[in-house]
């Protein structure tokens, strides 16, 4: 099991000024460093004020990579659907260059509706679902095709390049860096796998349990596809909230506030609004607005919360998942950066340490 960070770059009700709150996202990614976490992630979301300020994750990762030196970061996840390939291409070759080859490029389809409206682009959801899917995979291609090829043509179906372009820079990782995919829809848990993308399911919207019975496919969709030989062992980075502190009780009357207001605007900004919408959600996906409420979330360990053996348990419920990272989400709806240190340094100490000598 492997740790890393996880960032939404809430402003919260805390009174935190978005300075403030990317400031602290970047000391305690140098912090954790020190801690034993090896990654960072962020969002990629747009028009969510209180709860992300992540329109632009590879900027923010662009400023930690100047402040680490074996740290992996990524995208959780950046949205191809609303952006252009190239540019794409263009900006995470640079960041990998940056980061001396230490990026993560997780990809995503999109959920949040008014980003497609503004961007002028499909729906993941609904009529045009099958559309963005298929811009998804176009955006993919062209991207492979920028880090990989000295020049290229494009005739696709919502791109076209006519003239050769010849784009740079190239990333330093070879032949590009690795791909991990976020899990919304049932289905994706086994078609990224099968592609040769790393996974991103999350428990801060899913039950344990119910996220638990997917993975065992997605395992065999890598291995069938002969990804175990030509990558490795599938990769699983899982968000979760997490915070830890001397004792039980401590840790959940930290905690509970913030997740709860966290969850809140999960609810505001993901969740279907009318019953025309919730006939849209695929079955088998998880419907975490049906149970806005802590023990909910706490029972279902879409949290690990508690004192250290507390979350020692749990992590191991997760390993038995399938589960082989944990996106930790430490910074979660505005906790003061102080608890957050806190945390984060109780878990480097009591925590970490018990799965590094396994």
């Amino acid at each position: 099991m492997k740790f890393g960070l996880f960032f939404e770059l809430e402003v919260g009700d805390a009174g935190y000024t978005e300075r403030d709150i990317w400031h602290n996202g970047l000391t305690q990614i140098e912090h954790a460093e020190r801690w034993g976490f090896d990654s960072a992630y962020a969002v990629e979301h747009h028009f969510n004020p209180g709860y992300s300020h992540s329109s632009c994750p590879e900027i923010f990762f662009a400023a930690a990579s100047q402040r680490t030196k074996t740290m992996r970061m990524g995208t959780g996840v950046q949205l191809l659907p609303i952006e252009h390939p190239v540019r794409t291409a263009e900006r995470i070759a640079a960041i990998d260059i940056l980061t001396d080859g230490r990026y993560d490029f997780g990809v995503g389809r999109g959920a949040y509706a008014l980003e497609f409206t503004t961007f002028d682009k499909p729906h993941a959801q609904g009529e045009t679902k099958d559309l963005n899917r298929e811009l998804f995979f176009e955006c993919i291609d062209i991207i492979k095709k920028c880090w990989t090829e000295e020049s290229f043509t494009y005739d696709g179906k919502f791109f076209q390049f006519p003239e050769p372009i010849r784009v740079v820079p190239k990333p330093v990782q070879k032949p590009y860096p690795p791909f991990y995919a976020a899990c919304g829809s049932p289905d994706s848990f086994t078609l990224y796998p099968s592609k040769g993308f790393h996974i991103m399911p999350q428990t801060a919207v899913t039950p344990l349990d119910q996220m638990s019975k997917t993975l065992p496919a997605s395992f065999e969709a890598w291995k069938e596809a002969g990804n175990d030989k030509k990558l490795g062992p599938l990769q699983v980075n899982c968000l979760v909230p997490v915070h830890v502190a001397p004792s039980r009780e401590q840790a959940i009357e930290q905690m509970r506030e913030y997740e709860m207001w966290y969850y809140a605007r999960l609810v505001e900004f993901f969740s279907p609004k009318t019953e025309e919408e919730k006939k849209l959600v695929p079955e088998g996906a998880a419907r975490f607005w049906e149970n806005p409420n802590w023990d909910y979330v706490y029972d279902e360990k879409m949290v690990i919360c508690g004192d250290p053996d507390d979350v020692i348990e749990t992590i191991r419920e997760y390993e038995e998942a399938g589960v082989n990272r944990l996106m930790c989400q430490f910074q979660v709806g505005g906790m003061p950066h102080t608890m957050v240190m806190e945390s984060m340094k109780l878990w480097g100490k009591e925590v970490i340490p018990v799965f590094e000598k396994r």
